[in-house]
């Protein structure tokens, strides 16, 4: 199935909604704080490219390697 660009935004926002809140949770984060966290990070960028199919995993999955990113 292909996703519109409309449709593949809204995953995308989904995704990013979920993580920002593990992100506040896990790392005691303002909102603003973990939005930055995700936006800046170069998972995000895997994130927004369709051609890596990111999109296409849980945001637990992704939130994993996020963590990894951080932690590095």
């Amino acid at each position: 199935m292909k996703l519109n660009k409309t449709q593949l935004q809204f995953v995308i926002n989904c995704d990013v909604e979920t993580i920002v809140s593990y992100l506040q949770c896990d790392y005691k984060l303002s909102v603003l704080e973990a939005f930055d966290k995700i936006y800046s990070s170069n998972i995000y960028q895997k994130l927004v490219n369709a051609k890596t199919g990111l999109y296409l995993q849980s945001p637990d999955y992704i939130y994993d390697y996020l963590c990894n990113e951080i932690k590095k």
